[in-house]
């Protein structure tokens, strides 16, 4: 009986070691290179399309926002956790993904709601081009300071994650009018009805996807998307 030489075992453990380290890398430069640099996300709200129906927005009470045949994110004028104005001129050519919340809700979908977008912060903590945008749908309640406290108990970074607080009429308005999520108050913040959703917007202010904001694999399928879209020209 023949005896492997040393060299022989060194060559396939070599071998082995090679083929570990290379597969994974060609299995991600063709999810890179393939599917998602061919995928492309709907527009969501587009006239051109068949299916769509102008008259869902006129319905919702609200002015549409049509720019080339497109819906676009309306305009707003709020205050952040650092007492800074934001605008919507601040997000234009960034990405971002939008939620609404108020501070004082800990129980239920709040806190799964921060702990995802937490995940979303962390996955493009380097994109300078990636933003959060969080309207306080208790704005009576969540002053700049209150959100500022807030962002700090989520490790907030506060040149990516905006906490937008105003007026009630201004960020009910941006719930319905410019993301088309439901937003209604009857007698105690209690009682405020509002989203779980994440809303991802691309670069012209066009809203590109929905996701439950409670659910790990649709905040993993949000996180791919962002990716998608800063492949697009």
């Amino acid at each position: 009986m023949s005896e492997t030489s040393p060299n022989k075992k060194n060559y396939k453990s070599l071998a082995i070691l090679l083929i570990i380290l290379v597969l994974p890398a060609v299995f991600i430069f063709f999810l890179m290179t393939g599917e998602t640099k061919h995928k492309k996300l709907p527009i969501m709200y587009d006239m051109r399309m068949e299916d769509f129906d102008p008259s869902f927005v006129e319905y919702k009470g609200c002015t549409p926002n049509f720019i080339d045949s497109t819906h676009r994110t309306t305009p707003f004028d709020l205050t952040n956790q650092l007492g800074k104005e934001i605008t919507q001129k601040d997000l234009r050519g960034n990405i971002y993904v939008a939620n609404f919340i108020l501070t004082r809700c800990t129980q239920n979908i709040c806190p799964k709601m921060a702990s995802q977008m937490i995940r979303v912060q962390e996955a493009f903590k380097d994109d300078k081009d990636i933003k959060i945008v969080s309207y306080s749908i208790d704005p009576t309640y969540d002053t700049p300071e209150i959100l500022k406290e807030y962002a700090e108990s989520y490790d907030a970074d506060n040149s990516k994650w905006y906490f937008l607080t105003g007026t009630e009429e201004e960020i009910f308005e941006q719930a319905k009018c410019s993301y088309f999520l439901p937003a209604q108050k009857k007698d105690s913040y209690v009682n405020i009805d509002h989203s779980e959703r994440f809303v991802l917007v691309d670069r012209k202010g066009q809203i590109r996807g929905y996701y439950n904001g409670t659910r790990l694999d649709e905040v993993d399928k949000l996180i791919h998307e962002i990716q998608v879209l800063q492949l697009e020209d």
